[in-house]
């Protein structure tokens, strides 16, 4: 039997997530589902650029965001198991959870799973 390398014994040979941060993803493919309670979500607080983030009218530079923010999601796409989340809510999570910053279409998304995000919301009117 192969002993696995002691990154993968350290998180039982599951995949290091923070090795696919800013990964794009194939462009030949469409994602039509997620698995489990996974949810695929487009970042609603972007700024035009597409990298910063908006607070309050203030447009924080990628970087200073992206460390102990919350950050508001758009639900695109949620696995069977999602029970509290449907597509096209608005939710909110910690920016350090989940996959970042996956280039879908030339925007990012990002991979979530339900048990990460804290809160459902809605733009005001």
């Amino acid at each position: 039997m192969t002993e696995l390398p002691h990154d993968q014994r350290l998180n039982h040979g599951i995949a290091d997530i923070d090795k696919y941060r800013g990964c794009a993803l194939p462009e030949e493919f469409e994602i039509t589902s997620v698995l489990g309670d996974v949810l695929m979500c487009e970042y609603a607080d972007v700024a035009d650029d597409g990298k910063s983030v908006v607070r309050n009218g203030i447009i924080l530079p990628e970087g200073v965001a992206d460390q102990k923010a919350w950050r508001v999601g758009k639900v695109l796409i949620a696995g069977p198991s999602c029970t509290q989340v449907k597509v096209a809510d608005y939710v909110i999570f910690p920016s350090d959870k989940g996959i970042p910053r996956i280039k879908r279409d030339g925007k990012h998304v990002i991979f979530l799973n339900e048990a990460r995000i804290f809160g459902i919301c809605s733009p005001k009117k």
